[in-house]
């Protein structure tokens, strides 16, 4: 049984929706947002059975819309679907794969951002999408109104993105960190298939998906470890809430702090860990041992361990489990010249001074 996966924490949704309610005698937008965000949560899905690296079951949208391109089961091709602002999915097919840029800008962004994300674990990790067997990515905009969220959802295997209410957040397509973050869900579904509770499995879970969009988000802006920004979701900050962003990768803690949010709770390290673990919080401590690796052997180097530890770990895994399965699998590449002679120590020596080793 597998939760939704949000990119926006409940406790930053529910803060916003506490701070609007004292302003306004009617629902706002940030309201709406926290009680879907919960609803979807709370709903617990029933995601296919599949062992790593096996095709997936068959998609969705094959055929449904004429003059849309659906591209042909296997092919790692993207479709978007236009949800209209209505509290469903598939509600309008509006580009296919290969079809030329449609009218909506977030529609247009959803399948840059899809593509980048499938091409850069192409490229990079030698994977053939989530689930290594060339799965179709479906992807929604204008999920709901004023939808400040978006999520993956496991059993349908598709990207969801709200258009973001404008006060805190734009629209979520508008950054390649959040559909990064998402379709990493996708991949963790099909290999270690951590769980997603609140402990450190969950945490592990948010973690990776904050790992991979970062380093997505640094390849896709020509960025190395030193001139990358560790930010995750900064670009679909409202105006009012430039400077802000969701999570800092190097400094856990200082992604925002202002009224409307309140002030970020992630710890820095296992010194600020308490259970029940809420993800969104505590991946910040192995968030951080990825931030100190990369700036030690770089994002590349640093990518590629973690991506190999995410598929040798399974579903109960704790954060000393992917310290001790990280260093094993580093000193493996290292043999075999695929990253830095130093990179096991390295990995140790991160862990270690964050806690988890």
């Amino acid at each position: 049984m597998h939760y939704v996966c949000s990119f926006v924490p409940a406790h930053v949704l529910d803060h916003i929706a506490r701070v609007h309610a004292r302003e306004s005698l009617d629902p706002t937008d940030a309201q709406r947002s926290a009680v879907v965000s919960e609803q979807f949560r709370r709903t617990r899905i029933q995601a296919p059975v599949v062992a790593p690296n096996a095709p997936a079951p068959q998609e969705l949208g094959e055929g449904l819309v004429q003059g849309i391109q659906i591209p042909k089961p296997g092919s790692a091709g993207v479709v978007i679907y236009d949800d209209l602002n209505q509290w469903t999915y598939n509600v309008k097919a509006v580009r296919g794969e290969g079809d030329p840029a449609v009218a909506g800008q977030n529609a247009n962004d959803a399948y840059d951002h899809m593509h980048k994300v499938l091409q850069y674990y192409q490229d990079n990790l030698g994977r053939d999408s989530l689930d290594n067997s060339g799965l179709n990515v479906i992807a929604n905009v204008n999920f709901g109104v004023g939808f400040d969220n978006a999520f993956f959802d496991p059993s349908a295997l598709l990207m969801v993105f709200g258009n973001g209410s404008n006060v805190v957040f734009r629209d979520l397509t508008g950054d390649i960190d959040v559909a990064a973050h998402e379709l990493t869900h996708g991949v963790t579904q099909f290999t270690s298939a951590l769980n997603y509770t609140n402990d450190q499995s969950g945490a592990l879970n948010e973690s990776f998906s904050d790992m991979m969009a970062s380093a997505i988000d640094a390849w896709a802006n020509g960025r190395d470890a030193d001139s990358h920004d560790w930010l995750i979701g900064d670009d679909i900050m409202a105006p009012k809430l430039t400077g802000e962003a969701l999570r800092s990768m190097a400094e856990p803690g200082t992604a925002y702090d202002n009224p409307v949010m309140g002030r970020d709770p992630q710890p820095r390290d296992m010194s600020g860990y308490f259970q029940p673990a809420d993800p969104h919080l505590m991946s910040g401590i192995t968030n951080r041992w990825f931030y100190l690796i990369c700036r030690e052997i770089g994002i590349a180097e640093g990518t590629l361990i973690m991506y190999q530890t995410l598929q040798n770990l399974w579903p109960t895994a704790k954060f000393s489990d992917a310290a001790a399965v990280a260093a094993s699998q580093a000193a493996i590449l290292a043999t075999n010249k695929k990253v830095s002679r130093e990179a096991p120590q390295v990995v140790r020596a991160a862990a270690r001074q964050q806690g988890i080793w």
